[in-house]
């Protein structure tokens, strides 16, 4: 890329490169603990009010070291209400020519929020009976769009062997179902005797109700849908039943997420505070104090740009090596 051009990659250009989950993993865990530690600067996301019943849409800036130094930019996404989510990572790297690259998000975006995911459940792994006894795992996505895609292909990286039960409002046909994988006839129905749990669905999707007892004790629950599936209500219900722990990407993200009432309210009931973030908890020392008894876990990541960053900043160095891309004028 010359001086006087910036390099836009399509969501096709990006499709082609994408690095495998578990390098996807491997570069959100970097971001993750830069953000833990504060080397990265990530204010919260910025919502933007269209209107009512409008689209959602979020503007994202972040600076974070990358893979060849100091990566600045923003993350322009929306969609949601029936519409498709998409838009764009603006990547500059400071002092080089100002910006570098304009890279579609939506794919990328996809792969970012299950890395994450993944990225939770190598801290969190599920601590029930099953798993402590070191049994095959089984699994529930609830929800049925890209991110049980991409979620179901991480859990088949993480988690070798499980089987999946799928609930969503989409054919059978249409879930990315693989040898052992059953749809479900209830949320509960998918849920029961889970060791792990994503839930996934549209965030206009109206609450359901969710017993008690569908959640094991020790699962590991993977959710990247707010509160529309877990609401605060069943939150406190957990911690009343025994030992929980909340996880999140970024505390000061999750904060301002439950200052502004998206995590539930005082009628509904509302999320508690994040224990720790997902990069505090990233190492061995950290490892090291897993809990030893079953432990409930809610990984709840909201999304931050410095993930998106800087798998925008891998992407384009990729399209820079092999020529892929358009160049435009500055």
């Amino acid at each position: 890329m010359t001086a006087t051009s910036i390099r836009y990659l399509s969501e096709a250009d990006v499709a082609s490169l994408l690095p495998s989950i578990g390098e996807q993993i491997t570069l959100v865990e970097r971001a993750l603990r830069d953000v833990a530690r504060g080397a990265a600067h990530q204010p919260p996301k910025v919502p933007l009010d269209l209107g009512g019943g409008a689209p959602f849409a979020h503007a994202m800036p972040a600076a974070i070291d990358g893979l060849g130094g100091r990566v600045a930019g923003a993350k322009w996404i929306s969609g949601g209400g029936g519409a498709p989510i998409g838009g764009v990572v603006l990547v500059e790297r400071p002092g080089a020519s100002g910006l570098r690259g304009i890279v579609a998000a939506a794919a990328l975006t996809a792969v970012r929020t299950a890395a994450v995911s993944g990225a939770g459940l190598r801290v969190a792994p599920p601590t029930t009976d099953r798993a402590r006894a070191g049994g095959a795992l089984s699994a529930a996505i609830i929800g049925g769009g890209v991110q049980a895609v991409t979620h179901r292909a991480v859990l088949q990286l993480l988690a070798p062997g499980a089987s999946v039960a799928f609930y969503s409002r989409r054919a059978a046909s249409e879930l990315p179902l693989l040898p052992g994988d059953r749809v479900a006839s209830s949320v509960d129905d998918a849920m029961r005797g889970a060791d792990i749990i994503v839930t996934a669905v549209a965030f206009d999707t109206a609450p359901r109700e969710i017993t008690l007892d569908s959640i094991t004790p020790g699962a590991t629950l993977l959710v990247i849908d707010y509160a529309v599936t877990i609401s605060g209500a069943l939150v406190e219900a957990l911690r009343a039943r025994g030992a929980v722990r909340v996880i999140t990407d970024s505390a000061a993200q999750f904060d301002a997420t439950r200052a502004a009432g998206k995590l539930g309210s005082a009628l509904t009931g509302a999320w508690p505070a994040a224990d720790a973030q997902i990069g505090e908890l990233l190492g061995s020392a950290a490892s090291g104090g897993a809990p030893s008894g079953a432990v409930t876990t809610l990984v709840n990541h909201l999304g931050i740009s410095a993930c998106d960053l800087v798998l925008a900043d891998a992407i384009l160095t990729a399209a820079e090596e092999r020529g892929v891309g358009t160049l435009l004028p500055r």
